[in-house]
Formats: structure tokens, C-alpha cells, sequence
């Protein structure tokens, strides 16, 4: 995969000129246009270009590992940040986040957009995997030399046979999903001298459990 994503971002440039000008004709076609069908075709073509251009994001992450601003930073103010970014969406589906932690500084040594990248992804899933609604418990513990970050949900769970898979190019449990983000987030945390363990259960819920260094002091 870190061939797949070399070659990615040799060709991005390639990619996204064509994107780039499919998505400014499609804007403009909509300008005039006043056929209802013919306006949900453009919104779909655009959808999709969009789609594609992911992707690609999510393509040059990994074609650029090591392209990261690392720096100390206070993982409980960013998981908190991550929380109210998803608190709207979570209400909407009629899921409860529950944040829980013993410290209210815990610094570690990261790139703080990255590790939001992975957080939104993750919570994100959890809340869809609950479509009737449910709770979802975001808990962090200092473990030894490391902060435990636990995301749990109460959501329908992935079978054992597919838990192995999670992280797999193109593997996804999810309807339209494409694999990309899980490999993503599990990439960013191995950049971090990090590991993620997946425990999961049919009907019982997911929970992801990260450990990420705690800054020495």
C-alpha cells in the first residue's frame, strides 16, 4: 500500500486538473439550469467528483508518512474539540456522547490535524453504526507510559470474521464506504508510535482502543 500510495501522489496533480475542471463546468451548468432532473444529475456528478477527490486526500496521506508537524499538545483538549464537532450530527441521529477522563491535561507529542483526522473518523463510524440511536463512550486513562483512548459504541458490532480485515485497502463494513478511512487512521496512529486494538461484538457495540506515548517528563 505505501507503493499504491507513492504512486497516488505522483499522479494527484494528474488527477485533480481533470477534477478540477469537471467540477467548475458542472457548478456552471447549474447557474442556469431549471429542470429539476437535470439539476440532480449535476448535484450527483458533483458528489462524485468530490468523492473521488477523498480519495486522493486519503492517498497522500499515505504516500507521505512522515510529513507530519509534530508537536506537544494536550490530547484531552483535542478529543473534547472533536466531540462538539460531532455533538450536532450525534443529536441528529439520536446518539449520546459520553466523554470521560481522569486528567484534563494529558500532553503527548503529535500532529494535532492528523490526530483529529482519526478521532472524527472513528467517532464518526460509531455514530453510524448506531442508526436506532444508542450511546457511544469516549474515555481516556493513562496507561503505564501512554494515554488509553477508548471510543465505544452500542451499535450493531462487526462480525469476527471481518474484525481482521478493519484497516484492509477498500475493506469496508459500511454501504458506501471505501476502506480509506480505517487505513488512514490506523497509518496516522503507527505514525505516532501508536497501536489500535478492535474489539467487537454482533449487536453489542465496537469498541476501538488506541495508545498513543504520553510526552516524558
Amino acid at each position: 500500500m505505501a507503493a499504491v500510495g507513492q504512486l497516488a501522489a505522483g499522479v494527484a496533480h494528474e488527477i485533480r486538473n481533470p477534477l478540477t475542471s469537471m467540477k467548475g463546468y458542472a457548478e456552471f451548468l447549474q447557474l442556469d439550469e431549471k429542470d429539476p432532473e437535470r439539476i440532480e444529475f449535476l448535484n450527483i456528478i458533483l458528489d462524485e467528483i468530490e468523492r473521488v477527490n477523498n480519495i486522493v486526500e486519503d492517498f497522500m496521506v499515505l504516500a507521505k508518512p512522515k510529513d507530519v508537524e509534530l508537536e506537544e499538545k494536550n490530547i484531552v483538549s483535542i478529543i473534547k474539540n472533536v466531540v462538539s464537532l460531532l455533538e450536532f450530527e450525534a443529536r441528529k441521529n439520536h446518539v449520546c456522547i459520553h466523554l470521560d477522563y481522569d486528567l484534563d491535561i494529558i500532553q503527548i507529542i503529535c500532529d494535532e490535524n492528523r490526530l483529529k483526522q482519526v478521532f472524527l473518523n472513528i467517532i464518526k463510524n460509531g455514530i453510524e453504526a448506531m442508526p436506532n440511536g444508542g450511546d457511544l463512550h469516549v474515555r481516556m486513562r493513562i496507561h503505564e507510559n501512554n494515554v488509553h483512548i477508548s471510543i465505544q459504541d452500542t451499535g450493531v458490532g462487526i462480525p469476527k470474521d471481518k474484525l481482521n480485515k478493519l484497516g484492509d485497502p477498500f475493506f469496508t463494513t459500511k454501504k458506501n464506504g471505501n476502506g480509506l478511512g480505517l487505513m488512514v487512521s490506523f497509518k496516522i496512529i503507527e505514525n505516532h508510535n501508536g497501536k489500535v486494538f478492535v474489539e467487537s461484538k454482533p449487536n453489542k457495540g465496537t469498541t476501538f482502543n488506541i495508545f498513543l506515548p504520553t510526552r516524558s517528563t
